[in-house]
């Protein structure tokens, strides 16, 4: 069966994001390894773990074009193989977050997330199928890609609230509001910070927990969007 008009939007926007995300991650590292700026690099952790939020639907893509069927997810494969990269993403981001804003916390602050990612891990690792609702193709496999998100209900869905809601708090509001209180250039850095950081958050949302549609264009792209903020924020 042939691949749905849907099918390949979602299969060559995730390629996107993938590609993209590793791209753009390895060249912050290079460019902080130039500028001797650790900050930079570890934005680029983020952006490269932000990119392989989006391995499920990726690697499903390319077994669709090369077989025809959709992968096998009896076991849950394509959620795990994109949210394994959500502890990273997330404990990276805060370490940074709180770099900026609040340095004399930032060992307390990213241990906390260190434990709770690693549980998120544990709850989605022992039962993959509880933790995500999949959507399998309407028209047979191979005429879509397979849909997931997380459950609301969930052990790791509650848990995934918590760090979207953590993010935009923490990250996105505090950084805002440090925006707010400098000025000149150091204000301008602050703000696109804030914006990167609200990008990944909103934009991470909608495409955890709903169907999108065709509305996946503008949201990937608003998503892988966020990295691009920051490095402009932390070049110098």
């Amino acid at each position: 069966m042939a691949l749905s008009a849907i099918g390949w939007v979602d299969g060559i926007t995730a390629t996107g994001v993938v590609l993209i995300g590793c791209i753009l991650g390895s060249y912050f590292i290079y460019k902080s390894r130039k500028l001797e700026a650790d900050v930079l690099f570890h934005i680029g952790l983020v952006t490269i773990f932000a990119g392989l939020a989006f391995l499920g639907v990726f690697v499903d893509f390319l077994i669709v074009l090369g077989t025809g069927r959709n992968i096998d997810n009896s076991t849950g494969i394509v959620g795990l193989l994109s949210y394994i990269w959500i502890a990273p993403f997330i404990v990276i981001a805060i370490y940074v977050g709180s770099e900026l804003i609040i340095p004399e916390k930032k060992w307390y602050i990213t241990t906390v997330f260190l434990i709770l990612m690693t549980i998120f891990e544990i709850l989605i690792f022992l039962d993959p199928l509880g933790s995500f609702n999949f959507v399998p193709p309407k028209g047979g496999s191979g005429t879509a890609l397979i849909d997931y998100n997380v459950k609301l209900t969930s052990p790791a869905g509650i848990f995934m609230i918590i760090f979207i809601a953590s993010t935009v708090l923490f990250l996105g509001v505090m950084t805002l509001i440090r925006a707010i209180k400098t000025t000149g250039d150091l204000r301008k850095k602050f703000l696109l910070l804030a914006t990167g950081m609200f990008l990944y958050a909103i934009f991470g949302f909608m495409e955890s927990l709903t169907e999108l549609g065709f509305l996946l264009i503008p949201v990937r792209i608003g998503y892988i969007s966020g990295p691009i903020f920051m490095y402009f924020a932390l070049k110098e």
